[in-house]
């Protein structure tokens, strides 16, 4: 069993996605957001170092209340994290890489232009096949099939770049 970082940066990768707020969803409003470049590294068993990108949105709209205004959310501190292999409420029989509490790194969109995702600053990983891809990875990495297997061991780790919080940005009217 091997460690795995992850990077969550704070460069931008120049491709937007359109979410709606979360969890309400007035007249599903959509909100353009930037998607980031994150970075799963590790080494194969053979010892060789590997790097692979991703693009994922960072920061999400929230908006508790019909009658409260939407603001960008996410983790903007630089901060590392042991990530661990969790059930994620948000979205149905789907499992997720928690950072801590509610925030985790899970699927996003794969339509990044549907705006059919809502988001409140979870990392999303984007497009399609992506989500599988990212984790494919991890086992990769990590020697584990189970990714269960590398949470329960702390091989997964998460580090979080400092990073300003985008402008909120409303799409159409």
């Amino acid at each position: 069993m091997r460690p795995v970082k992850i990077t969550v940066t704070n460069l931008k990768t120049h491709n937007y996605a359109y979410i709606t707020s979360y969890p309400k969803k007035p007249k599903r409003i959509k909100y353009k957001v930037p998607l980031y470049l994150v970075t799963v590294e590790g080494k194969k068993a053979d010892n060789s170092t590997v790097i692979e990108d991703f693009q994922a949105i960072r920061f999400g709209v929230h908006k508790p209340f019909n009658d409260s205004a939407p603001r960008i959310v996410g983790l903007s501190d630089s901060q590392t994290h042991t990530l661990s292999w969790d059930p994620i409420s948000t979205i149905q029989n789907e499992d997720a890489w928690r950072v801590y509490e509610g925030f985790f790194i899970h699927r996003g969109p794969r339509d990044l232009l549907k705006g059919d995702f809502g988001s409140i600053g979870c990392v999303e990983i984007c497009g399609p096949g992506e989500w599988d891809r990212f984790n494919d990875t991890i086992r990769l990495l990590s020697g584990c099939k189970d990714l269960k297997k590398a949470s329960n061991n702390r091989l997964i780790t998460a580090d979080y770049e400092a990073c300003d919080r985008p402008k909120l940005i409303k799409v159409g009217k």
